[in-house]
């Protein structure tokens, strides 16, 4: 019970110091156990949904959400370490709507958890609620603070910026992911800069081979691929 309150005051408490501990390795024991693990925390795109089609394939919708899929299981094989998806279809990091939102979930899964490394990627539907930058970005830094209470090292994911029939969130995705650089700066995080992998492979985003298109939200089996890409490069 004192641990769970120590924690709900990190939480509030702004931008925690910087410790010589999260100077090493990202993939490190952190906790003495013997072993790394890693936890995935973010919504669908985390989750995996939409993974299993090809470029070219006509999407409007995607018809449910299935198994977890998604980068989790690509990067566990990837880096040889088991990584839970955390993933909650819908969920936003900030506003709490019909499923509940992310800061109020994140503490459930962190403290007193065995994993090492969390990696926190999460906002697209954040975008379609209108949660400013400002909000989004003190309460990633919420989360950071959590983690690092608990002795677990950080990397933080700019998002896919979304196409397609998404596209008009697009500006606040952006706005996020810029947040999301600045705080990894500020706090001396590991980044996958996901958006960033888009962009590069992408010459137009309306018609880039990473997503479900036209739905233009949650990638395909190709942008699944690149997150993994990105996301083992941060690790590493």
């Amino acid at each position: 019970m004192m641990q769970r309150a120590l924690v709900l005051l990190i939480i509030w408490t702004g931008v925690s110091s910087g410790s010589s501990a999260f100077a090493d390795s990202v993939l490190s024991d952190t906790n003495g156990d013997g072993q790394v693990e890693i936890l995935a925390f973010g919504d669908s795109i985390t989750y995996g949904v939409g993974d299993g089609t090809q470029p070219g394939e006509y999407v409007v919708t995607i018809p449910g959400r299935g198994a977890p899929r998604g980068y989790p299981l690509r990067l566990s094989s990837l880096v040889g370490v088991p990584v839970y998806n955390g993933g909650v279809p819908g969920e936003e990091l900030v506003g709490s709507g019909a499923i509940g939102s992310g800061i109020e979930r994140f503490p459930n899964l962190i403290v007193g958890s065995s994993v090492d490394v969390v990696i926190i990627m999460e906002g697209s539907n954040d975008a379609q609620h209108f949660v400013t930058s400002r909000a989004y970005s003190t309460t990633l830094q919420k989360a950071i603070n959590v983690a690092r209470a608990e002795g677990k090292h950080v990397v933080l994911a700019t998002l896919p910026p979304p196409t397609g029939n998404h596209a008009q969130f697009a500006g606040f995705t952006y706005a996020y992911s810029e947040s999301v650089r600045q705080l990894a700066t500020l706090n001396s995080l590991a980044l996958s800069d996901v958006e960033q992998t888009f962009f590069e492979g992408c010459t137009q985003l309306s018609t880039c081979a990473y997503y479900n298109l036209p739905e233009g939200l949650h990638p395909n089996t190709p942008g699944y691929d690149a997150i993994t890409d990105a996301m083992a490069a941060a690790l590493n």
